[in-house]
């Protein structure tokens, strides 16, 4: 599928549709993309019945610039198309040999398709872009950005207080660390997320996605699971992506009857481990609202504060974005929290295939 661009650019540019997963991957693998605009990671909402699209700009046979997106459709809550579903950010992958008119010109590409889709709104997530007709920028979210250098280091940038819950977790004789490499250790990562999710009063993804993305980043290294087990059972859980030179925190889970063990601070730290073992140059903390308890919690951690940029259009000229902290979701959250686990697990992911933060 070609679509020539709007007449700035179309006499130079060409948007085509890529369906090579190797070509796709290498390119954003190359070009310091984040594992949320991996081919998989499209997959993965796949699951769910939601249809695909990777426009890129490709110059001399090589992809320069690329906009995975995915077009998600609900009757409670909508129809959309998101880059990324599910993730902390995607949005546009360039290459140094792209430039401002390659990136407009996917803008203008996921402006026409939106149109064709009749979609309530675009939204391009975590980066900044040149500015385009019809999109409005937005800040949201920020992160935490740290440098994976050699121990010594990482730990003289976190803060003290972080750094003796740190000790006491890692010297606990009741408390293990271990790294999940069979299916069953995401099996148990699932079962405390659906715990989890229920004292958060929110519905859980189904265990389809999570095996999906297990399949698609595992076995080639991609994905690191972290688990801190008392007594044998799983109280902390985190997910973590590696691509390019960076490693990001996206999946965390707790048991909060066990806070005071300090698990989460444990695993995060060896989530840093990980990161040097496996070379990377930065942890990304992941999203969080400036001002929140989590966001304290990541900032402790001495990471550098990075904004998330996001681009939105929306066909109708304005438009709401969904907010979950919304005091009018209380109310379902409360009653959410009531649920038995396996009625959650049951029509949870019926809901949470359609709320793509």
């Amino acid at each position: 599928m070609r679509h020539a661009t709007d007449p700035t650019t179309a006499e130079r540019t060409v948007v085509e549709e890529c369906s090579d997963p190797e070509a796709w991957n290498a390119f954003v693998e190359r070009a310091e993309g984040p594992p949320f605009a991996l081919w998989g990671w499209a997959e993965a909402a796949g699951v769910y019945g939601h249809d695909r699209f990777r426009p890129t700009v490709v110059e001399d046979g090589a992809i320069v610039a690329a906009l995975p997106l995915v077009h998600v459709r609900s009757r409670l809550f909508g129809s959309k198309l998101v880059s990324p579903p599910f993730g902390e950010r995607a949005s546009i992958v360039s290459s140094r040999s792209a430039d401002e008119d390659d990136e407009r010109a996917l803008l203008a590409h996921a402006r026409t398709l939106a149109d064709e889709l009749g979609v309530d709104f675009v939204s391009l997530r975590g980066r900044a872009l040149p500015d385009a007709p019809a999109y409005e920028g937005r800040r949201r979210f920020v992160t935490f950005r740290t440098p994976v250098t050699d121990e010594e280091t990482m730990r003289e940038a976190i803060k003290d207080s972080r750094e003796r819950q740190i000790r006491q977790a890692a010297g606990n004789p009741d408390l293990g660390y271990e790294e999940g490499q069979r299916l069953e250790a995401l099996r148990e990562y699932y079962r405390l997320y659906l715990r989890s999710n229920r004292g958060h009063g929110t519905p859980p993804h189904s265990f389809a996605f999570y095996r999906s993305l297990w399949e698609r980043y595992h076995d080639d290294g991609r994905l690191h699971l972290g688990l801190v087990r008392h007594e044998g059972d799983v109280i902390n859980g985190i997910i973590n992506f590696a691509c390019g030179s960076t490693v990001f925190q996206w999946g965390v889970v707790n048991d909060y009857d066990f806070r005071d063990l300090n698990g989460g601070s444990y695993l995060v730290w060896k989530s840093l481990q990980w990161a040097a073992e496996n070379g990377a140059d930065v942890y990304e903390f992941g999203r969080t609202r400036e001002g929140s308890g989590v966001y304290l919690f990541k900032r402790s951690f001495g990471g550098e504060k990075t904004w998330y940029d996001d681009r939105h259009y929306f066909p109708d000229g304005k438009g709401e974005l969904p907010n979950p902290e919304d005091d009018r979701y209380d109310r379902l959250k409360d009653v959410w929290r009531r649920l038995p686990i396996p009625v959650t697990r049951l029509i949870g992911p019926r809901l949470r295939q359609s709320v793509t933060l």
